[in-house]
């Protein structure tokens, strides 16, 4: 009995791998040929559009204001104490790896909104939470270098249904207008289960 429980929850972990590696494909997919990318870069050259994802330094300014982006993303989630615990808290063997998506909008080149799914690999539902922040960047002159703070709450799904709460700052790297990496790390603050910090590095693409 005990091996065919290990079995299937080692089934289940590999079937929510795949759903995670097809989302991110799939959502990458569809980022790369939305209609809903900005005029100046899809409405009047869609292969320019396409290939200027993959150029170094091609725009004057490469943060703008309306604008709109996609994230997809790899995380780590960790369970924590609580915030006064942070640094106190060994998050070697208490986490786990997971992934993500989500979508960003400024309304100018500092403050935008931004929302995020989460679904780590913990053997449990597949999206484990939603969330979505006020965001504020500091574009360092044209580095392509963009410090930001952000902040707001959402749901959690997994472990239990409750309200979350979050903060967090992180980094960005523009090689141009169209195309960026970024590091960030947030504490999430939940209602009724444990907190937990996320750390999150991925692919930033600017429609």
């Amino acid at each position: 009995m005990e091996k065919q429980l290990q079995d299937k929850s080692n089934e289940y972990r590999t079937m929510k791998r795949i759903k995670l590696v097809a989302l991110a494909a799939a959502a990458l997919a569809l980022s790369h040929g939305s209609g809903v990318a900005q005029e100046a870069h899809v409405w009047s050259d869609p292969g320019g559009w396409w290939g200027g994802h993959w150029t170094y330094g091609s725009a004057p300014d490469l943060y703008t204001a309306n604008e709109l982006s996609f994230d997809a993303f790899g995380s780590y989630l960790a369970r924590e104490r609580h915030l006064g615990k942070l640094f106190d808290t060994s998050i070697r063997h208490t986490g786990v790896w997971g992934g993500g998506v989500g979508a960003n909008y400024f309304f100018t080149r500092e403050i935008g909104i931004g929302a995020d799914i989460n679904i780590p690999d913990n053997r449990g539902s597949f999206i484990d939470s939603a969330l979505g922040n006020v965001i504020a960047r500091l574009p360092i002159g044209n580095s392509g270098l963009a410090p930001y703070i952000f902040g707001g709450g959402g749901r959690g799904i997994d472990p239990r249904w409750e309200w979350l709460g979050d903060a967090g700052v992180g980094l960005e790297f523009r090689f141009n207008s169209l195309t960026g990496i970024f590091v960030d790390g947030r504490y999430i603050w939940a209602d009724k289960s444990s907190d937990r910090l996320e750390l999150r590095a991925g692919l930033r693409l600017v429609f």
